[in-house]
């Protein structure tokens, strides 16, 4: 399927230089003497790799085919992080580069979908937010309320995070998982 310079927006999966990306965002653009382009930063789907490339109206852009399937996280070894699918698990494995900043908020048996093109798994697709409880911090400060003073925190998949000071080991916090940032405090 042939796409157009205004069909390239966040989340449209299309074929560059032969691997599948994915458009992280697109930004129009006209001058005098053109028709106008797109800068898009890309995100090659294979290798995790970013990059931006310039679109012009004359280039010819695929959009690719990307089939989802429903896995449960099994567990990560090293830089691999296995999958099972869980219609006939059949099991999968991906490199911490190709999960990117997602793999930091995996938890094991958590059900996500995967990706697959050309019937191998490229990527995974977890909630904006997720519920992570805080393994080891600092102690809090005793009726601290919501400031802007932040410490440090591990959560329970090893993801360093700030953090409000009220916030205590054992504690559940809500994380968004596009930012990595602290939302809220969570109820356990």
């Amino acid at each position: 399927m042939s796409l157009g310079m205004t069909d390239l927006k966040p989340g449209t999966k299309i074929l560059h230089k032969g691997d599948p990306h994915e458009v992280i965002t697109a930004a129009f653009s006209r001058s005098s003497m053109s028709k106008g382009y797109v800068t898009a930063r890309l995100r090659n789907m294979l290798t995790g790799a970013i990059y931006e490339f310039v679109f012009r109206d004359r280039d010819n852009i695929e959009g690719v085919h990307i089939e989802k399937k429903q896995v449960q996280f099994l567990y990560k070894q090293g830089d691999v992080y296995s999958f099972m699918d869980t219609a006939n698990y059949e099991q999968f494995d991906m490199k911490g580069a190709q999960l990117g900043m997602k793999k930091d908020f995996l938890q094991d048996g958590a059900t996500i979908d995967m990706a697959f093109y050309n019937d191998a798994p490229i990527s995974i697709d977890i909630p904006a937010k997720v519920v992570l409880k805080v393994t080891e911090t600092e102690p809090g400060v005793k009726n601290a309320t919501a400031s802007d003073v932040k410490k440090s925190a591990i959560l329970e998949t090893g993801y360093k995070i700030n953090v409000p000071v009220f916030i205590n080991e054992g504690d559940s916090v809500r994380i968004n998982t596009e930012t990595g940032e602290y939302v809220e405090r969570a109820n356990s």
